[in-house]
Parts: C-alpha cells; sequence; structure tokens
C-alpha cells in the first residue's frame, strides 16, 4: 500500500484522483478548502493560498499515513475576464494556488519522499500550458511556469529516485470547466466550436485523466520524469 497525498480539487479532478488511488487500496489524504461530497478517509482542510499549505498538507499526510509515496497536486485556480477588469488580488490568487503551492508542497515533501522507493509528484497542468487563449491571463500564465517548474525539479530530484512530471488536461468536464463555461455569454455555440476541433469531438471526463496521474504514480512509470502528458482528446496534436 502507497502513501498518497493529494492536494486540490474535492469536487473535481483531484476528488476523481483520491478515489481512483483509494480503490486501488492505498492510503490517501485529500487536503483542500472544503470537503468533498464523496467518503474519503482522511480529509485535511487548508486555505489552498496560504503560504503554509503545502507544509501543513505534507506534514499532516505523513503523520497520519506513517509514509508519503506520491505527491499529486490538483489545485486550480482560473478565472476569466477581459484585462482592463483583471486586479492585482486576481492575479495573485492564481500565481499562489497554480505555481507558488506546487513549489513549497514538493519542498515540504521531501523527507518522506526521498526514503520511498517509488517517489513521484505529479502536477495537474493544463494544456494552457501549450497554448494561448483570451481572458483567463493569470492562468495561461501560471500554467506556463508549472512546466518550467516540473523541468527543474525533475533535474534536482531524479538523483534522489523522484520522479517529476506533469499531465497537461485538456478540456475536462469538470466544475472548474463548468465554471468557465457558466461565465461565457455565448456559452453553447462556443463550446461546441471547442469540441468540433478536438479529434475525439468531446470533454473529457476526469476519470480519464485520472487513470493517467494513477499510471505516473506506479511503479511502471519508474523511468518517466520531466514529462508533460497532455490528456486532452488530441486537441493540441492538431
Amino acid at each position: 500500500m502507497a502513501g498518497i497525498l493529494v492536494i486540490g480539487g474535492a469536487s473535481g479532478l483531484g476528488g476523481e484522483i483520491a478515489e481512483a488511488f483509494a480503490r486501488q487500496g492505498d492510503g490517501v489524504v485529500l487536503a483542500d478548502a472544503e470537503a468533498p461530497r464523496f467518503a474519503v478517509e482522511h480529509f485535511v482542510a487548508l486555505d489552498l493560498a496560504a503560504t503554509d499549505a503545502g507544509g501543513l498538507a505534507a506534514g499532516e499526510a505523513a503523520a497520519r499515513l506513517g509514509r508519503l509515496d506520491a505527491l499529486v497536486v490538483a489545485a486550480s485556480a482560473m478565472e476569466s475576464a477581459p484585462i482592463a477588469e483583471w486586479t492585482p488580488a486576481m492575479w495573485d490568487r492564481a500565481a499562489a494556488i497554480n505555481l507558488r503551492l506546487p513549489f513549497l508542497a514538493v519542498q515540504a515533501s521531501l523527507p518522506w519522499l526521498r526514503v520511498s522507493d517509488n517517489a513521484s509528484v505529479t502536477v495537474v497542468s493544463s494544456t494552457a500550458t501549450m497554448r494561448g487563449q483570451p481572458f483567463t491571463h493569470a492562468y495561461q500564465a501560471t500554467k506556463a511556469g508549472v512546466a518550467g517548474l516540473v523541468r527543474s525539479l525533475a533535474a534536482e530530484l531524479g538523483p534522489d529516485g523522484i520522479r517529476v512530471n506533469a499531465v497537461l488536461a485538456g478540456w475536462l468536464d469538470t466544475p472548474l470547466t463548468r465554471a468557465y463555461w457558466a461565465g461565457r455569454e455565448h456559452a453553447a455555440a462556443e463550446r461546441e466550436q471547442v469540441d468540433g476541433r478536438i479529434p475525439l469531438r468531446r470533454h473529457g471526463r476526469a476519470e480519464e485523466a485520472a487513470a493517467l496521474v494513477r499510471f505516473l504514480a506506479s511503479p511502471a512509470a519508474s523511468y518517466l520524469t520531466g514529462a508533460m502528458l497532455p490528456v486532452d482528446g488530441g486537441d493540441t496534436a492538431v
């Protein structure tokens, strides 16, 4: 049984990831600002934007599980507005959750990851790493920053046997994406246009991304690190 810490996304992709690990018999701690809507053995409530969020989550996970083999950071903050309406507070929240939190969570988890025989870090990022999109400026910028962070962590932690990868989620049917579409004036037409360009012609399901995260934490991915792996129905391939 592995010890898994999932930070963020209790009502979305992170929750699906936590459930997937639990179903295969792993010990799982889920940390988020709000409690999940499903039964979870270990839940830690925290402010994802706080500077001590990563440290608190890692410490609680290690204390409750007695080990920490895989860290998954699935927290995301996405706001959409024309550039003239953006505020420093909106930008800072995205930077804190999307970029600072993964770094500090990895930093805090290192004492336990270093003694694991199958240590991994997976940051759930976005295909925003690879392409532009109007209005979600801080989301685009911070998710692009995650790519650099993952590569630098992979380079530094590889000699310790710690693998670090990113899953680049495309258009998945999650609360985060639904909130985005809810704020669009012509959501139905725009979503139809998006689905029309995706080779598989649909939004993905959370469990399809969770399967990739679970693989990256498994021994089967033992020679995979520093990778940016899209799960997007082929959207960024065409």
